[in-house]
């Protein structure tokens, strides 16, 4: 089964839209994890993954901050290999928004997609076709594809008017629905933060094309539209959060996983509301 289908199955059989972020920072780590960092991120990891698995319809981590720990890429490959093994049908993807030639894409997406066997990664596309050659070797892996993110600087370059008018990124979500999508394996980023008029965003992207709508939480956005973004079957969008569930207000103590579960439950379900 391919990654588009394993996130919409995952969707329905678990009735969620929530996707919990793996961002392991080791100064926020409760104290009674111990160990090398690289130990701690792995048992932390692990008990996030334990309590959050039946309530999220995917996994992101962030390669940033497996790339500066001794033994980061070893901890990443095991994270994955574990979700796949004991979560069956939940799909893990890398974010690394790379984007560059064809060799280097080729290096970024045998490691990744290869040796770790992430579901999927994030990419920058501002390099073009070559950025997406390289997946038409993994045409079963998810490629997710910046097309409006949400922080605060993004406008600066996404919001560009092009000479028709369009802004930029509405382009490069053109692209990404009709030059890109050859193998029916690309995600848009759509910002919660940018003020965007989601239903008409929805339109421009196939029912069948999901969604990962960015800037939940941390980052200041809300998922008071988040209706809009729906498909046919009532999903078809997925909300990160990455922050908010690993670190919750109450994160204290060696309840720490008790508070995690709190977090991701709670999430799941404001999500479940805003789209009813």
């Amino acid at each position: 089964m391919n990654a588009i289908a394993t996130l919409a199955g995952r969707m329905k059989a678990g009735n969620t839209l929530a996707c919990c972020g793996l961002d392991p920072d080791p100064t926020k780590i409760p104290a009674d994890v111990t160990g090398s960092d690289a130990e701690r991120v792995y048992q932390f990891l692990s008990g996030v993954i334990e309590v959050t698995a039946p309530n999220v319809c995917a996994f992101k981590a962030q390669k940033a901050f497996f790339d500066g720990l001794d033994g980061g890429h070893e901890v990443l490959t095991e994270i994955v290999r574990d979700i796949h093994r004991d979560h069956r049908g939940t799909p893990v993807f890398v974010d690394c928004k790379v984007g560059d030639i064809d060799n280097t894409m080729a290096a970024y997406t045998d490691f990744l997609l290869g040796q770790v066997d992430a579901d999927g990664i994030l990419i920058n596309p501002y390099m073009g076709d070559e950025v997406l050659e390289a997946f038409n070797n993994y045409p079963d892996k998810a490629v997710v594809v910046l097309a409006r993110t949400s922080n605060p600087g993004a406008a600066v370059v996404q919001d560009a008017l092009m000479a028709d008018g369009r802004p930029l990124w509405q382009y490069i979500l053109r692209l990404v629905v009709e030059r890109w999508n050859k193998n029916g394996n690309l995600i848009p980023v759509i910002s919660s933060t940018a003020d965007l008029d989601l239903t008409a965003t929805r339109r421009m992207i196939p029912d069948e094309m999901p969604i990962l709508l960015a800037g939940v939480g941390a980052q200041g956005g809300d998922y008071s539209d988040l209706k809009a973004l729906l498909n046919a079957s009532g999903s078809g969008v997925f909300v990160n959060s990455s922050r908010g569930i690993l670190y919750p207000p109450n994160f204290t103590g060696a309840a720490w996983q008790e508070a995690v579960a709190k977090a991701v439950v709670d999430f799941k379900e404001a999500l479940n509301q805003a789209r009813r």
